[in-house]
Formats: structure tokens, sequence, C-alpha cells
């Protein structure tokens, strides 16, 4: 049975009860397994990245994107066999998804019903999401730098596409489990964020003017290209969202109701990233790569 089957079998046919008791049963064996896929196995003596692999949701798809390209920095193979085997969780509200011993790099929690996850846990932590994950992480005991930053604030150091146009004046783009009818023109095009191809959805990023988002990764590749950007509502828990602003020092801003109000939304200045990336770049945890 392919891991995402059996993910989903689990999630769907046994409940969350069951589910969550097999967490403690399996519990013991923990770092044998990927992020809370028991079908996939970690690998022996290497460094094993753990992200989302149930949907193709671009947040969770850079986590390789950003680690390979830190790792090719120092000319470091993401293959390369290490001393022993070890977990990387990078970008994503991965913390609180998995029960791994692992090193942290960027990575969030989900929310505040999920935490009991963290309990009993060796967490190696170089930096974090934001200071909402700090608060939580240190709350459970853990020593947690004030080091923050989604690591997708990176991906501009990756791929910065030639001039592009300005052709619309607004970019929509939905949480993956959101689904949202709005009245089409020519002012406003939808981005599906549920893609792998980072190069495509850049390219549509900036050929508009403003972006309207539920998605959290909506939010932070629109501002790290240095394009304004509105929150819609999610229909999710809105702390990851504070996570970021709060991360880069803005405690005030606008949440749009629907799409007609974010339109009329002012929104909420630019964050200032170098200080951030450079941090956060500092922070890589190469030494497990030996």
């Amino acid at each position: 049975m392919q891991t995402n089957n059996f993910n989903l079998w689990i999630k769907k046919v046994l409940g969350n009860n069951v589910k969550k008791m097999l967490i403690y049963l399996l519990f013991p064996q923990r770092n044998q397994f990927m992020l809370f896929n028991y079908a996939n196995r970690a690998k022996k003596r290497r460094v094993n990245l753990n992200y989302w692999l149930e949907s193709e949701n671009l947040g969770d798809t850079l986590s390789p994107v950003i680690v390979n390209y830190m790792l090719s920095l120092r000319g470091i193979s993401c293959d390369m066999e290490v001393k022993k085997r070890h977990h990387l969780y990078a970008v994503g509200s991965v913390l609180t998804a998995g029960i791994q011993d692992c090193t942290v790099w960027g990575s969030g929690i989900l929310n505040a019903t999920l935490t009991y996850r963290l309990k009993n846990r060796k967490l190696d932590i170089r930096a974090v999401r934001g200071p909402f994950t700090q608060v939580v992480l240190m709350d459970y005991g853990f020593n947690c730098p004030s080091v923050y930053g989604d690591p997708a604030i990176l991906l501009p150091e990756i791929y910065t596409p030639v001039k592009i146009e300005k052709k619309f004046k607004f970019g929509l783009i939905m949480h993956k489990d959101q689904i949202l009818e709005f009245e089409a023109n020519s002012d406003i095009i939808s981005i599906n964020i549920c893609t792998t191809n980072f190069h495509e959805f850049v390219d549509l990023l900036n050929s508009v003017e403003v972006i309207i988002s539920s998605s959290l990764h909506g939010i932070i590749l629109a501002e790290s290209y240095g394009i304004k950007a509105v929150l819609l509502r999610p229909q999710v828990d809105i702390l990851k969202y504070y996570d970021w602003y709060y991360s880069t020092g803005r405690y005030r801003f606008p949440v749009a109701g629907c799409v007609r109000e974010a339109i009329d939304t002012i929104p909420v200045e630019l964050p200032h990233l170098d200080e951030l990336r450079r941090k956060l770049k500092e922070a890589f945890p190469y030494d497990i790569y030996q």
C-alpha cells in the first residue's frame, strides 16, 4: 500500500482516536519512520528531511528545494552518508505533525490542539517560523533561540524571474483546503497553490500588483518577492499566520472576510527580510551532515 493511501486509510477508516493510540504505540520506534508516514521508513546513516507529501501544496514541497539550496552553498549532497540517522524539519507547520526526534530549522506548529505530540521528544532547535511557535516550545521545556523565519523567504535567492509585466491588479490564492467562488474579471487572476512548479507560480505572482491569500505561503512568497499581500480569513486555525507576521515585527495587520473586502483593504507594509534571511542562513544545521 502506498504511503499516502496508507495514511489516508488510517485517518478516514480508523478515526482520530485510534490514530492517536497508534502514535503512542509507535512512539518507541518513532525515529525509524518519516513524518507521520507509518509505511515509509527513514534511511539509516542519512539526514531524513521530513515534510508533507500527502498533497501538492507548494509551501510543503519547497522544503527540499530550500534545503538542497543551502547544502549546495557548501557543496554537500542531500544523500551523503552521515554518522547516524537524523531527522530534519524545515518548511511548514510540521512540528506537531510528526513524532520524531529531530533538528528544527524554520518549522512551525499548526495549532494548539496537537501540541501533545511534542511530549517526550528530543528537539534540536536552530530556528522556528515565529514567536508563537517559540513560546509553545518553551512551554514544553525546549531551548528555543529567537531566530525566526520561514525558510521559504530564501526562494528569491534560488529563482528570480526576468522582469514580468504587471497584467493584473489582484492575484487570489486560496488555502489548499478552501474553495471560494468569485466573479472573475480582468483585474483579478486565480493562482493555484497546489503545485510543485515554483517557477511558474513565482512568475504568476510577479504578474500582479497585490496578492489576496488565505494560504500562508501565498502571503509569505508574495512578500518575499516584494509584492504586497492581504490576508483573506482562512478556514483553518489562524495561529500560524500570526507566527509569520509577528516574526517580521508586524503586530497589526488586516484580515479580510471576503474577496470584495480584501480588494478594498490597504495591505500591511512589506517586511524587511534581509536580517531574517541572514540569521536563518547562519542557523542552518550543517553540522548534522557529518
